[in-house]
């Protein structure tokens, strides 16, 4: 029940003069009990608002049932209709509510989503059934197809109007400089994020995330039907800060990343922790105020933030899956990249908590770069996927630039993680992922034979000459050059020279933070190999 509005100058009721008479008195009670009335009467309740990421020309996700929330009046039914389906929910206390519409065939019809309440109705026009991924991560996730390698050919042929784009826009981002007072208030989840869908064309796709855009494209030209992406990302973020604080404080593993104040925390990235000071600056010498709780001031770097405050929002909608581009800021030291095989499993495992079921990841290993520990790096987001059930590996160590952290090159990407899901989430024949190392045996001869698997029918060059960038080391863990001959799905492996005292212990493949020359290991289908280090296994005689 709605309370009465008092009458009054700054909501308070008028004080009665010493001089009125008791009728008098009685009088204007009675005047102030009705326009008291009639205000509540007149006072417009709460209109129905759904949740960020329900907005005209949007896609729902097929063959799932979807949920449809958003606020309004405490204790107000609200009413979702949809083509055929209708579903009923009531706010509750809090003003939250939450409906269900059944599961929708793919359709590229454009139909109203209409949510009504008891005095307000919103009418999302021109809405569409296809399929729906989240693709999040850093900045390299969020450089738009305007910074694309052949952005102008690219941005003039973005004219795709059953590809739907959700643009996410942070309140503030990791780039140096000190944040204002309006940024420092907006580091709240409610406040931190906006969105809204437009449909694919060259105005919209211009600072849409390039990798958003080629995986979106792809899919919709494989699919042949209405794709839509969502892409939340925001440069510089570490992994820890996509994941919920409960999550990481769960796991020993990651706990210590949740002790005390974060911005003093020796086991977090010292380029995060001194990025995230400069834009704090402001508020940590009291000059401005910023949000903060046990663990410190609000900052998109902070671990759970990024969760709280981008993908906690978009909870429970319905998604097929998700691609993950992120790691530059975990793989800058070498205890960092080493923690990161920690933190990513319990994202994975956290996200899929959240929504309720085993979501497909596509992750993009880190590329070719000169930083020192990206190749213990890479071969740590090797190992996840396979360890991660539902996890693809798009290699992309073929790609890069030596000094750039953020190359041009992301059709490839985009094409790449395409492939992926129709291969392994929507289960189309074609390649999934490159060549990935199963084992490595050894035999009496001190040759190594490395086995793989997804070669698309073989190993091969894209050159034509022997594989590089090949090396083993002994029981020393001293790394020489090796050479390689292809024979079907498997490396044969020989060092140059001398073989190691005690024998060929680990065999490593695109050990270098940027392979010069190029790699040239890659499967039938084109697909590079991941970089790997491998264990041998010695043969019994």
């Amino acid at each position: 029940m709605r309370a009465f509005r008092r009458a009054g100058k700054g909501g308070q009721a008028p004080r009665f003069a010493r001089s009125q008479s008791p009728f008098q008195r009685s009088a204007v009670r009675v005047a102030l009990a009705v326009a008291a009335i009639v205000g509540a009467l007149a006072a417009p309740a709460a209109a129905v608002e759904p949740a960020i990421c329900f907005t005209s020309q949007m896609v729902l996700q097929r063959d799932m049932p979807l949920p449809v929330w958003g606020t309004a009046e405490p204790g107000e039914q609200v009413r979702v209709a949809f083509a055929a389906a209708a579903a009923e929910a009531k706010a509750d206390r809090a003003g939250r509510w939450q409906a269900t519409l059944p599961p929708q065939e793919a359709s590229s019809e454009p139909r109203p989503l209409v949510i009504a309440g008891r005095d307000s109705e919103v009418v999302l026009e021109d809405v569409l059934v296809g399929e729906v991924w989240l693709c999040a991560g850093q900045s390299n996730m969020l450089l738009p197809l305007a910074r694309a390698a052949d952005a102008k050919a690219e941005i003039a042929s973005a004219d795709r109007p059953g590809l739907r784009l959700f643009t996410w826009q942070a309140a503030a981002s990791g780039d140096r400089g000190a944040y204002s007072a309006e940024q420092l208030a907006a580091l709240a989840p409610g406040r931190f994020g906006r969105g809204s869908w437009t449909r694919c064309s060259p105005e919209t796709a211009v600072g849409f995330s390039a990798v958003g855009y080629f995986f979106g494209a792809a899919l919709a030209d494989r699919l042949g039907m209405p794709v839509g992406i969502v892409a939340v990302a925001v440069g510089g973020t570490p992994a820890e800060a996509w994941v919920a604080t409960n999550a990481l404080a769960a796991s020993p593993a990651t706990r210590p990343l949740v002790s005390g104040d974060w911005l003093a925390n020796p086991r977090l990235d010292p380029w995060c922790l001194g990025r995230a000071r400069d834009n704090l600056s402001k508020a940590l010498t009291g000059t401005a105020t910023v949000p903060r709780d046990a663990l410190g001031p609000a900052h998109p770097f902070k671990p759970g933030f990024m969760w709280e405050a981008g993908l906690a929002p978009l909870v429970p909608l319905a998604i097929r899956g998700v691609a993950w581009y992120q790691g530059e800021s975990n793989a800058e030291t070498a205890e960092r990249a080493a923690q990161h095989a920690a933190i990513f499993p319990v994202l994975v495992a956290d996200w899929r908590r959240a929504w309720g079921r085993e979501l497909p990841f596509g992750v993009v290993q880190l590329p070719g770069m000169n930083r020192p520990h990206w190749p213990a790096f890479r071969d740590g987001q090797r190992q996840l996927a396979d360890a991660v059930p539902g996890m693809g590996l798009i290699t992309t160590i073929d790609l890069g630039d030596p000094r750039d952290v953020h190359p041009a090159d992301k059709r490839p990407i985009g094409e790449r993680l395409a492939a992926w899901a129709m291969a392994d989430v929507y289960g189309q024949p074609g390649p999934a992922t490159g060549p990935l190392p199963v084992k490595a045996v050894a035999d009496a001869t001190g040759r190594v034979t490395v086995a793989f698997k997804a070669t698309g029918g073989g190993l091969a060059t894209n050159d034509g000459q022997p594989p590089r960038h090949l090396e083993v080391a002994g029981p020393d863990g001293q790394f020489q050059r090796a050479t390689a001959t292809i024979a079907g799905d498997a490396l044969v492996v020989e060092p140059v020279g001398q073989a190691p005292r005690g024998g060929i212990r680990t065999i490593r493949y695109a050990w270098r933070p940027f392979p010069d020359p190029p790699v040239n290991l890659t499967g039938q289908t084109g697909l590079p190999a991941t970089p790997f280090a491998i264990e041998v296994q010695v043969q019994a005689d």
